[in-house]
């Protein structure tokens, strides 16, 4: 079976959606009777270069794609690739396909939230108008949905109902095991990584650490991710200015980033919309304490072992309850739970998941 990828997030420096592929073509290129070919804007990081070093074909437009604008162009270029690749199924691991693609083969499309619904003040206008038409139009022609979460499946089905009767699973996300021994140590520090936004809660986590440093908190805060608006940017320079115990490191490599979390007293992580939350399940396998806001989708994937804080309140309240539990959160770990929960995200687990609900495509053809 050949399966033909929109690998674009994979491109260059990939954050949340390109790591999610990466993590499922790890495991899936290990079935023998499966062929991937990858359709990228550019083959720029050491992820999808390693893909190339395994033998699997990469084509690229050759220039970076930024903006909406530029999808359609790219998309253009998608479509004549996939008329000469011939594949089985095409998989759209970014959600939208806003050409009409015309071919033999399937459509399979990832879902990964419904934020440009659902929070509009984190989008933008034009961006809701963008994705509800697009994905709207992508869904008639979608052939198979792969989730990330139950709670992604119930607010897609809820603002598009025809997406109940297109084939479905379930396969959250893949946490990779550490595979280098980390010696745990707390070296008082508080630990945020991830982008650099307002839908993350950064601006909650700057206001709430320095209410934290106020009422007496001593902890250092460090914070690392790709910077992703200028606000942000703007209030997280001001505040280092302001309290030299917070430092940013940009955007942080994966080894460095296993370093920080063996070497943290707690991971923070107050996103205010979130469709799954990766770095929590990171974090629980250095055993280590987290603090996050009470979103509904942290209950479903970490089975409530985490500190939470209420988000559901004003700004202010926000930062005050932020800044309480930095203060007097639960520092103990169940250890046993927390593995219990890792093991449910484990690759050849989900590997398999997403193999098996392809084959249906092959078995029922």
């Amino acid at each position: 079976m050949k399966i033909a990828i929109d690998a674009r997030t994979l491109g260059s420096r990939p954050s949340g959606v390109g790591m999610y592929l990466n993590d499922f073509l790890k495991q899936l290129i290990k079935y023998e009777d499966m062929e991937f070919v990858l359709i990228s804007d550019v083959a720029e990081s050491e992820y999808i270069k390693s893909f190339q070093n395994k033998g699997i074909k990469v084509y690229t437009q050759g220039k970076k794609v930024y903006k909406s604008a530029g999808v359609y162009s790219y998309f253009a270029f998608v479509k004549k690739q996939l008329e000469l690749i011939k594949p089985d199924i095409f998989w759209e691991v970014n959600t939208i396909i806003p050409v009409k693609l015309k071919g033999d083969y399937r459509i399979m499309i990832t879902i990964h939230d419904m934020f440009p619904i659902e929070y509009v003040e984190y989008f933008g206008r034009v961006y809701n108008i963008y994705f509800k038409h697009n994905l709207k139009k992508t869904l008639k022609n979608t052939d198979m949905i792969l989730y990330n979460s139950e709670q992604t499946k119930r607010t897609t089905e809820k603002f598009f109902p025809e997406a109940k009767d297109i084939d479905n699973v379930n396969a959250y996300i893949i946490s990779n095991p550490v595979r280098k021994k980390w010696i745990s140590t707390d070296e008082n520090y508080f630990l945020y990584i991830g982008n650099m936004e307002k839908r993350k809660g950064v601006d909650l986590l700057i206001n709430g650490y320095l209410k934290y440093k106020e009422l007496g908190g001593k902890k250092k805060l460090i914070i690392g991710g790709k910077m992703q608006e200028d606000d942000i940017n703007t209030l997280v320079h001001d505040a280092m200015e302001k309290d030299k115990d917070i430092t940013y490191l940009d955007y942080v490599a994966h080894n460095k980033k296993l370093e920080l979390y063996a070497g943290m007293s707690a991971f923070v992580f107050p996103s205010k919309a979130e469709g799954f939350g990766m770095p929590i399940i990171e974090v629980m396998r250095f055993n280590k304490p987290i603090i996050a806001s009470n979103l509904p989708i942290f209950d479903e994937i970490t089975d409530g072992n985490i500190n939470t804080f209420d988000l559901y309140c004003s700004a202010d309240e926000q930062i005050k309850n932020l800044a309480q539990i930095m203060l007097n959160y639960n520092a103990n770990v169940d250890e046993s739970a927390y593995e219990a929960v890792v093991n449910r995200y484990l690759p050849e687990r989900l590997g398999k998941i997403v193999y098996d609900f392809v084959n249906r495509y092959r078995n029922n053809n």
